[in-house]
Parts: C-alpha cells; structure tokens; sequence
C-alpha cells in the first residue's frame, strides 16, 4: 500500500512537470489573433434590388455562391497582395443565414482589416464578374438590335412602295399589304423591347452591385487565437498522468499473471 501511494506521488509529480513544460511552451509561443465579421448576403441583380424598393437578402443559392467566391483561390490572391501570406481563414454560413469570416493573424489590427477585407473583396470581385457578364449580355442586345432596325428599314421600304403601288388597284394588294403590315408591326414591337433592354443593360453596365450588408463589423479589439496556454498545461498534465496509470497497471497485471 505504501509501495502504490509513493508510486502516486511520483505520477502526480511527473504530471505535474510535464504541465509546467507545456504551459511554458505554450506561454512562450507566437501570438495569434482572430477578428470575426458577420454580414448577409445581398441580392445579386440591382434589377431585383429595385424591384422589392432596396429591401432583401440574396437566397440561399445567391449565400452559396457568395461562400464558394469567399473561398476562391481569387479572393485569397488578393488578400495575400494586400496584407501577406501570414493569415488564416474561415468562411461559414450561421443558422440564421448570414455569413460569418473568421480571420486570424499574428496582430490584433491585422486580424481586423483581412476579416473586413475580405467583404470588401468579394463585393469587387463579384461585381467584376457581374460587369463582365452585363457587358456581354449588352453586346448581344446590341447586336439584335442593330438586326432589328435593319429588318425594320427594310419592310417599311417594301410596305412604302406596295402602298404606293395599291393606289392604282388596291384590291389586288389588300391581302399582301395587311400581311407586311402584320409583319412589320411584329418587328416593330420586337425591336421596341430590344431597344428598352439596351437602355437598361446600360445603366446596370454602370451601376454598383449592391454591397454586403455588414451587420458585425471586425474589431481591434485583441482576441487571442487557439486554445490557452493553461488550459494546454492541464490537458497535458491530465494525459501524462493517466498514460502513467495505465502503463503501471498494465505492468502490475503482466506482474501477477
């Protein structure tokens, strides 16, 4: 009996070093701190933004599609530019449907401006694909447009001249003049729309996407990162101990047999 309480003793005391050891590793090791914002994704098309008088979030498809350009390779490339490879990141969605950035750096104010940045960088690059595709979608609008008016010169012509041809005998014409008349109308209205979703395109090519809705801003304010150093020491203290313990009852057991 007095054999195993010294042998007790003896565990408490090389647990007790090795949490000292640990707590002094951890205690001297960089510093890491994190920076936290919280924002909700906005709808995507000003068109929609309009539309509902500027009130609304993205849907769920527009959250995801926000969280895969947070998580690009582009985004993290223009991070590293600004502020250098010395950061972490963590993107995730809360229950409530915002989305959350976690950044961690070795300063407290860096940790803050890559977590904001990181807003601000994905509302650049989204707005850059939106132009991108806006600016496409204007050349073939453009295009169909210039079609349009095209066909439209054309059949105004050859209706002009059957007019002018049925004041001679106009009831040979009535049925092929009302026929180009019906289809120069269809032009017409076709054109019509076109020219209006020009003008509109033009105006989207310009306009900003709507931007993030910041509801938690990063701080300053220093936040250490990973786990504390006394909780390490005590985590380490409690597993060099009951390693000890079970290697000594194993040995008493083998002992035994």
């Amino acid at each position: 009996m007095l054999k195993a309480n010294k042998m007790i003793r003896k565990q408490i005391v090389v647990s007790f070093l090795a949490a000292v050891i640990f707590f002094a590793i951890a205690f001297v090791r960089p510093a890491r701190y994190e920076a936290e914002t919280i924002f909700f994704v906005p709808l995507t098309l000003l068109e929609k933004q309009i539309d509902q008088n500027g009130i609304g979030f993205g849907s769920p498809i527009e959250v995801d599609a926000h969280l895969e350009l947070l998580n690009s390779q582009s985004l993290n490339l223009a991070l590293i530019s600004r502020f250098g490879p010395d950061f972490s990141l963590d993107i995730s969605k809360t229950r409530n449907g915002a989305v959350q950035v976690l950044a961690e750096a070795a300063d407290a104010i860096l940790a803050a401006e890559i977590a904001n940045g990181a807003v601000r960088a994905a509302d650049s690059i989204k707005q850059r694909m939106l132009r991108h595709n806006v600016g496409m979608s204007f050349d073939v609008m453009q295009g169909r447009s210039s079609s349009l008016k095209k066909e439209e010169q054309f059949l105004r012509k050859g209706l002009d001249s059957l007019r002018f041809e049925a004041q001679t005998d106009s009831l040979a014409f009535v049925a092929l003049i009302f026929r180009k008349e019906r289809q120069y109308g269809s032009v017409v209205v076709e054109l019509t729309k076109s020219e209006r979703k020009l003008e509109n395109l033009k105006e989207y090519l310009h306009a900003p996407a709507p931007a993030s809705y910041v509801i938690s801003e990063a701080s300053e304010t220093p936040k250490r990162a990973g786990i504390p150093a006394w909780a390490i020491a005590l985590l380490s203290g409690l597993v060099v101990f009951a390693l000890q313990r079970g290697v000594s009852s194993a040995l008493l057991v083998s002992k035994k047999a």
